[in-house]
């Protein structure tokens, strides 16, 4: 090493305090520089260069890896989605309650004919009503009904899938609930509900076209009272069942009683049913709803007393008038028998307004009359004072759907036949033969 320059300095860099030592790890133009601070300390020249640091890896990565890296991922994150999801769905549809039919996105060339992955042809219209077309169908080898309902009812078919779907609502005088199903297509939006098929159709129908016997009367009129009973009662919750509340139906009329093969009958169309939760109240529920001819009086003047009691009377009120339509067509009584009417069709015509309902029915009191023919069975007899205790005009005075089905169930017991043919001008049976019948 030669030593080009070397003395004492003044310069204040800080030097090491005993040896000369160069740490710089390159010489700038092949020279060193060192200092030190003591008494000859730079004797002697040293160049130790400090330890060369690795450079810092700059770990890249290309392009296509992080590509197919984040590819990877999303495939593999996906699959797991999708996994978890269906788990999730098969295990909620092995425990759902009720036997609904899930919703799918139709195929709009047949929007019209299927329901999911179960088919349903659409046979024919069996009828119109205000809230909706009921069309007679096919699910499988099964024959139903379907009840499309437009989207202004929606609130409808929201009302009636829920009353089906109800604690013990499966029974035999109340319409069977199959299934329902929210339909699109670019047009329009329809709600559909599936029921069993009634054969024998409405009531209304079925007295439009045929009379019936004693015996059938008995049958028709005690399964109806027995179906509106069980929609009546409140029955607690047991073991297996949740409590069945109280309903009342609000447009019980002959259209909405419906006929199996057999003539057994059974409640339908609860619309606007209502249902009474024990502990709550009616709320603000509008009061004048259902079909004017079959309204009770206090309907028509808007005096209800918003309790269950109340509105339950407004159905037997309703039964009453369907005991007369079925009553009207009856053979026993061995006289003629008219061509069906609608209750208070004879006085009011086909389409009463609610005035004239009011001024007649309300004020003045008409009911429909009983005719003379109708007093020739003990049988009939006790029908229509059954039936005029379900119209009476004090609410609190008529009877309640259960005691109606316990007197209809007795009624069987009188003669298939005329009893006796009354022979005086006036409406009275005789009063020692009127109680050796009843």
């Amino acid at each position: 090493v030669n030593v080009t320059l070397k003395g004492c300095f003044t310069n204040p860099t800080e030097c090491n305090n005993t040896e000369c030592i160069d740490t710089t790890t390159y010489a700038k133009k092949n020279l060193n520089y060192c200092c030190c601070r003591g008494s000859m300390c730079n004797r002697e020249h040293k160049w130790i260069p400090e330890a060369t640091k690795a450079p810092e890896m700059m770990h890249t990565v290309d392009h296509e890896s992080s590509f197919w890296l984040i590819f990877i991922i999303g495939v593999g994150s996906s699959l797991v989605a999708m996994v978890a999801i269906t788990v999730v769905y098969v295990t909620h549809k092995k425990q759902a309650m009720f036997n609904e039919i899930p919703t799918v996105e139709p195929d709009i060339s047949n929007s019209s004919t299927n329901i999911s992955h179960r088919p349903i042809d659409l046979k024919d219209i069996k009828a119109r009503g205000r809230f909706g077309v009921v069309w007679r169908a096919q699910l499988g080898n099964q024959e139903v009904a379907v009840k499309i309902f437009p989207m202004q009812e929606r609130q409808s078919w929201i009302t009636e899938q829920d009353i089906f779907k109800l604690p013990r609502m499966n029974h035999p005088n109340i319409l069977e609930f199959i299934g329902c199903e929210k339909r699109s297509d670019m047009a329009s939006t329809d709600f559909w509900l599936i029921t069993a098929y009634c054969e024998n159709g409405s009531l209304c129908d079925f007295l439009k076209a045929h009379t019936v016997s004693w015996t059938e009367l008995c049958k028709i009129a005690t399964t109806m009272a027995r179906g509106l009973t069980h929609l009546h009662e409140e029955i607690q919750s047991s073991r297996t069942d949740g409590l069945k509340p109280s309903i009342a139906h609000r447009d019980f009329k002959s259209k909405n009683v419906l006929l199996k093969a057999d003539l057994t009958a059974c409640i339908a169309d609860f619309g606007l049913a209502l249902v009474f939760t024990p502990g709550k109240s009616c709320g603000d529920t509008h009061g004048q709803v259902g079909t004017r001819r079959y309204m009770a009086p206090e309907v028509l003047e808007g005096a209800i007393n918003f309790t269950r009691d109340a509105f339950l009377r407004i159905d037997v009120y309703a039964c009453g008038l369907v005991l007369w339509e079925l009553v009207s067509r009856c053979t026993v009584h061995g006289g003629p028998v008219d061509e069906y009417r609608l209750p208070f069709e004879a006085e009011l015509g086909p389409h009463p307004t609610l005035e004239e309902m009011q001024d007649n029915v309300v004020t003045k009191k008409l009911r429909p009359r009983i005719f003379d023919p109708w007093r020739h069975h003990p049988g009939l007899v006790a029908i229509c004072e059954t039936m005029e205790d379900c119209w009476d005009h004090d609410a609190e005075a008529r009877l309640s759907s259960s005691c109606v089905l316990e007197r209809l169930s007795q009624y069987a017991r009188f003669p298939t036949r005329q009893y006796f043919v009354a022979t005086n001008t006036t409406n009275e049976l005789p009063a020692k033969l009127a109680t050796e019948s009843l």
